[in-house]
């Protein structure tokens, strides 16, 4: 029995010692817990800041060829994955209602205190459904906005 738990003993020294000496195994990457995403906007184009230039807009024609979403993000850290899911709610093609029509998303690299962000949908092949859609921005598929819009 004593040897048992001297040999446990060991064991666990050997193991704190060699933590120690390394400096412990560094996580392979933390994950923000206060991310925000505020300030979003659809437009028709974004400057290279990723701030909109296109005038901010809640509806478009249907003849739209690219719509963009425009956001500021804070609070993310190295390997934070920041997702638009971009979804047709209703509208004329009743049979699509509250689809996912589209996903799109971006691994922070380098973190920032705040920054801006845009990801973009091309007009569909088939083209737009009239109809309300909005985009779901999260951080690390936790929603941290819904911005809506139509296209007419």
């Amino acid at each position: 029995m004593k040897l048992a738990i001297s040999l446990t003993c060991m064991a666990l020294a050997a193991m704190l010692l060699s933590s120690a000496c390394t400096g412990g195994a560094a996580p392979a990457s933390v994950q923000s817990t206060n991310s925000q995403i505020t300030e979003g906007v659809m437009t028709t184009s974004v400057d290279d800041g990723s701030k909109p230039t296109g005038g901010i807009m809640t509806s478009f024609p249907v003849s739209t060829p690219v719509i963009y979403v425009s956001f500021k993000v804070s609070g993310v850290a190295q390997d934070d994955m920041i997702k638009a899911t971009w979804i047709y709610v209703g509208g004329a093609a009743a049979d699509k209602a509250n689809t996912q029509i589209n996903e799109t998303y971006d691994i922070v690299q380098v973190p920032e205190a705040s920054y801006y962000l845009a990801f973009y949908l091309d007009k569909p092949v088939e083209g737009w459904d009239k109809g309300d859609y909005k985009v779901v921005l999260s951080v690390n598929s936790k929603e941290k906005l819904s911005v809506p819009f139509k296209m007419e």
